[in-house]
């Protein structure tokens, strides 16, 4: 089965800033990050990127607690990339990302698990699966907390 996905950039009139509307939707301001600052409001290619690998990895994880019949009481990420340049051809890349999940379930809920779901999602995530074989490597970690 094949889907298609779709985003729109337009051009505005401030330089070097773009509008991007997603699914029709929702929309932002891109810029590069040196421009961040100038821009309040406004976010990056590379932020956007981060997000929607941590999206991914999180909605997959949700529905395979949801199939393994654990409540997803509360469920944040904090994903952080680490971007180098190299200083010989100038050119920069992601070389680390960071999935740092807190999960919260019911008292008696296995860890294992638990950790067994999220590994799962990190390692069929669509979105991280199409940096198989590149320089970057995903780093996950996953704190369990029961309530």
């Amino acid at each position: 089965m094949v889907k298609m996905f779709k985003a729109k950039l337009e051009r505005t009139s401030v330089p070097e800033i773009h509008h991007i509307t997603l699914g029709g939707y929702q929309s932002a301001a891109v810029c590069a990050p040196p421009n961040l600052t100038n821009h309040p409001g406004t976010t990056t290619p590379h932020k956007l990127f981060l997000a929607s690998i941590g999206s991914c990895v999180n909605i997959i994880f949700e529905i395979a607690c949801g199939k393994g019949r654990i409540e997803v009481l509360d469920l944040t990420s904090d994903i952080t990339g680490t971007y180098e340049t190299n200083g010989e051809t100038q050119l920069s890349s992601f070389t680390d990302i960071y999935i740092n999940t807190k999960v919260t379930v019911p008292e008696g809920v296995a860890d294992k698990k638990v950790q067994r779901l999220f590994e799962i999602a990190v390692n069929t995530c669509p979105i991280g699966q199409c940096l198989e074989g590149s320089c970057v490597k995903i780093i996950e970690n996953l704190e369990i907390i029961h309530r």
